[in-house]
């Protein structure tokens, strides 16, 4: 799979994602051979880039969920973009809550884990995508938390405004991504501030909930400066979920200018910052996505790549594993294994996906051993099922 700028796509080509208009209805599907006319409508939509295939790659394996998912982040950053477009001109943005009690519907309910793909993103559209994905993790993160749909509807509300003010940050510091110095940072907080009192919080002409209107502000406090001395104490636990949302979402997005990093890589950032990120708020994170799903491909930190056989539910660091080159299993909830081999991060994708190799798990045959271990790791997760259902 290879990332093309739109100036270098060719006909012939072949798509490796969907391509979704604003009203996410399919334009091109996947495996779609690219023709002249196909590149000129790809053009006029916008698009920075597309992933195709490489000539002889098979299309890649993804689910009915994952497909349904990135259609869903194509409709409601429209959406929002419309939105947030009325806003800046002082007119009413009339889909500001249908479209948070859509987002808490579908997202805010669900009773598994899923996987979160990012979408490319350029600094045109970046608000709106980032605004989308947090909005959308933090309905995961509240439902696994446990939190009312009014408070969900408050912080996903939350989600798409906090962000507002770097649509008039100037391209020049935008481009630079976390390379700003703190002159820039400055700038971007007087936006931010800006973008706020766009939104009238004296009189409330867009009916923005209460509890919304001060996660916003507390969010853009929080913005000037990642310090962790900065007094957490009476933020709202809508604030605690979006900072989360707003931190994994930043690290794990795509775009031109920086490599994005894995979902376990930044998950293990959050937990090692508890003052900035709280940790229950982490854990519901870890609770609502796949971080090493069955199937999933590893580098080990003893230099091998390596198989997860089973997930573990209790503590995504530690499954197990079958490692390629010395075919061994490695049931890294023992600490005498841990000592020799651990799991330095996941393998992914050109696009960020994990990288899945379910052919080689289901042509795998356990020894007693690992027979055993899987075993156990199947009692556990039924047992942590059970105690779910029972507190619901």
């Amino acid at each position: 799979m290879l990332f093309v700028e739109a100036q270098d796509i060719k006909p012939g080509m072949r798509l490796a994602k969907p391509v979704y208009n604003r009203n996410g209805v399919l334009l091109f599907d996947r495996n779609t051979k690219l023709t002249f006319q196909n590149i000129v409508n790809l053009t006029n939509f916008g698009l920075i880039g597309i992933f195709i295939l490489e000539p002889a790659e098979p299309l890649p394996p993804i689910s009915r969920e994952e497909l349904e998912f990135e259609q869903l982040q194509t409709f409601y950053m429209f959406r929002l973009r419309d939105s947030l477009v009325n806003i800046s001109k002082g007119k009413m943005p009339t889909d500001l809550a249908s479209l948070a009690k859509d987002i808490n519907d579908h997202f805010g309910t669900l009773d598994h884990k899923v996987k979160f793909t990012q979408t490319i993103r350029s600094n045109t559209d970046f608000v709106y995508k980032h605004s989308v994905s947090v909005a959308i993790i933090s309905a995961m993160i509240g439902h696994a938390m446990g939190l009312r749909e009014s408070t969900m509807l408050s912080v996903i509300t939350a989600a798409f405004l906090y962000d507002f003010g770097y649509l008039y940050v100037p391209a020049d510091i935008m481009k630079k991504g976390a390379d700003i110095t703190e002159i820039e940072n400055s700038t971007i907080a007087k936006y931010r501030e800006k973008a706020y009192a766009l939104l009238h919080a004296d009189t409330n002409p867009y009916s923005i909930p209460s509890d919304s209107l001060v996660m916003i502000t507390q969010m853009i406090k929080a913005g000037r400066s990642e310090d962790e001395q900065l007094d957490r104490s009476n933020w709202l636990t809508g604030t605690g979920i979006l900072t989360v949302a707003d931190k994994f979402d930043r690290m794990t997005a795509m775009s031109l200018s920086r490599k994005p990093d894995s979902d376990i890589t930044a998950v293990r950032y959050l937990l090692d910052h508890p003052a900035s990120y709280p940790g229950n708020v982490v854990q519901a994170l870890v609770r609502s996505i796949h971080i090493m799903p069955d199937g999933c491909c590893v580098d080990l930190t003893n230099g091998d790549k390596g198989l997860v056989l089973q997930e573990n539910e209790e503590d995504f660091n530690h499954p197990i594993v079958l490692s390629f080159t010395l075919n061994q299993i490695f049931d890294l909830s023992n600490p005498a294994v841990r000592k020799e081999v651990q799991i330095a991060d996941v393998m992914r994708t050109m696009d960020n996906r994990i990288k899945v190799d379910e052919d080689t798990l289901k042509q795998f045959e356990s020894d007693a051993n690992s027979a055993k271990a899987i075993q156990k790791y199947q009692f556990k997760k039924l047992e942590i099922e059970k105690r779910r259902a029972a507190r619901s």
